[in-house]
């Protein structure tokens, strides 16, 4: 009898698989999502940047919620721990509950594989605490299932193998644990506040108002735009200052921002923006179609050289941009310039003489179109500042070439790049200095934000520093302090106020007040900016950009 009850319970052959395919289901359901973008045709950047995204999400959730998850890590731990008294009483997990667990350890295996992807590709170190959640929850999962590590059962190979694997596991869920702790508990010292005064402290003086403005595709762009983009009502964001009548302004400048490749989301580039209006200046951001297929001439090849390149796609993009100044134009310099200007501004007038051009990424690289198009047409014949942060190829086509001898004296130019930004090559920054050669070297410098993993959190010089999912101390001190006083300069240079304009100098011009980037909560300074008036042919590190080329 004993015999065929044995019998009727005895497993099937197939169920010594099912843990595996557990796991493996688990593993196979995290990185889902980046398969498929791959076989629908994305490339490796698209098919990881919605989980590169949630990932930046999550982990800015636990830098704000640090006392959160510290309770819910001990709620994990003290289960595990109730958990593992209960097995040594003879008394196992049930089954489901095995089963689920095996589920989550194989989604946090593949969520922590692309998180170390991601970290060598983009993140260098910046994450903290994501690998410090992913490493409490496969520690408490690794409890649960098999218990406190202890040395092998010889009774047969799998369960040898079985042993040094959960005792492996335990140490490298404990290793990712532990550089968190001090985050957890307070301890690891915190970075600079914000400023609370002067440059990088909170936009102002002006509150600012901000309206849409649709622009008139050209149809030779319109026809190439790609399903990605074609939902988008393409416009210019124009950002103003709200002035009083007491205010003694004749006029104020211009500023043309251009956005990263793929990236037209005002919402992401609204601190700089702030930082420019509140200080006096009309702000046009510039949206501009990045996913487009434009006829590529037959026996073109490809060239990317010197930070240039010869892409078609360069001009198509242009004709958008000239199309989207002329829309600013209409509604901003006019004399019948669109209503909400005269409920902003009053009588002052927007003097495009007196201008700021920046941008981020394929933008930093698209100042040189803002450039040609602001030298055809009168504009920063007075006063020009350019702003390029993590520029990548601009065009090589001889008709986008800027006039730089319409260049006024008065022009300087930041070329900002972290230097643990993996997405862009330094020899663009670096040769993008190189075009204006023919200014004074202390106006044209090459500013590297360095990466300091001292404290809590993490200060990593990303590609993505400069956008407001990103905006963190280190962009506090290295982005839009530079961005305020840039904004100074320029505004000061329209007012003829020459004291703010002398302050304004002094802190864009290679020094202390530009290199310093204020002290850690124990007193250790942060790592300086480092400043290069001429990176190419100055600094060894940069020797390979004489014959770095481009992948197209």
């Amino acid at each position: 009898m004993e015999e065929a009850v044995d019998t009727l319970v005895e497993r099937p052959s197939w169920h010594r698989f099912l843990n595996p395919i557990l796991f493996g289901s688990g593993l196979m359901a995290s990185v889902i999502q980046p398969i498929f973008l791959l076989a629908s045709g994305k490339d490796v950047n698209d098919a990881i940047w919605p989980h590169a995204y949630r990932a930046l999400q999550a982990t800015m959730f636990l830098r704000d919620q640090l006392t959160l998850m510290f309770f819910i890590s001990l709620i994990l731990f003290f289960s595990s721990a109730a958990s593992i008294k209960n097995q040594m009483s003879g008394k196992p997990p049930h089954q489901i509950t095995r089963r689920i667990l095996l589920f989550i350890s194989g989604l946090t295996t593949g969520f922590l594989i692309l998180y170390f992807l991601l970290d060598v590709f983009y993140l260098r170190g910046a994450f903290l605490l994501l690998p410090t959640a992913y490493g409490i929850i496969l520690l408490c999962c690794l409890f649960v299932i098999g218990g406190l590590p202890r040395l092998p059962e010889r009774t047969s190979k799998t369960k040898v193998f079985a042993g040094i694997g959960h005792i492996l596991a335990i140490f490298f869920a404990a290793w990712l644990v532990m550089p968190g702790i001090p985050a957890m508990i307070g301890i690891a010292p915190s970075p600079p506040d914000v400023p609370i005064v002067g440059y990088g402290s909170s936009p102002g003086p002006f509150e600012t108002t901000m309206t849409v403005h649709p622009y008139e595709m050209p149809q030779m762009v319109g026809e190439i735009i790609m399903d990605d983009e074609q939902d988008i009502d393409f416009s210019v964001y124009l950002t103003l200052p709200e002035l009083t009548p007491e205010l003694p302004l004749d006029s104020i400048p211009l500023a043309l921002l251009s956005h990263g490749w793929g990236y037209p989301v005002y919402e992401e580039y609204t601190d700089w923006i702030s930082y420019l209006a509140a200080r006096g200046i009309a702000v046009a951001f510039v949206q501009y179609p990045s996913h487009i297929d434009p006829p590529i001439p037959e026996g073109l090849k490809g060239i990317d050289v010197e930070g240039a390149s010869n892409y078609p796609h360069h001009e198509y993009r242009a004709m958008a941009i000239a199309a989207a100044l002329d829309t600013v134009q209409n509604l901003a310099l006019n004399e019948s310039r669109h209503p909400s200007v005269d409920a902003a501004l009053g009588n002052v007038t927007i003097n495009p003489s007196h201008l700021w051009i920046g941008g981020h990424s394929l933008g930093g690289a698209y100042t040189f179109v803002q450039l040609y198009e602001s030298m055809e047409r009168g504009w920063g014949n007075e006063t020009l500042f350019v702003n390029i942060e993590s520029g990548w190829t601009r065009p090589n086509q001889a008709q986008l070439q800027p006039n730089l001898s319409r260049m006024p004296d008065d022009t300087m130019v930041h070329i900002a790049r972290g230097v643990d930004d993996m997405t862009v090559d330094a020899c663009y920054s670096v040769h993008h200095q190189q075009v204006y050669s023919g200014l004074p070297d202390e106006h044209v410098l090459y500013i590297e934000l360095q990466s300091d993993l001292y404290g809590f959190p993490r200060l990593v010089g990303s590609h993505y520093l400069p956008t407001d999912s990103v905006h963190d101390r280190l962009a506090d001190y290295g982005v839009y302090r530079r961005i305020a006083a840039q904004a100074d300069w320029v505004f000061a240079r329209t007012q003829g106020d020459t004291n703010t304009e002398s302050f304004a100098y002094d802190h864009l011009t290679d020094g202390d007040l530009l290199r310093s980037m204020g002290e850690w909560s124990d007193g250790t300074p942060v790592l300086p900016l480092l400043v290069y008036e001429d990176a190419l042919n100055t600094e060894p590190k940069f020797a390979y950009c004489e014959t770095f080329e481009g992948v197209l």
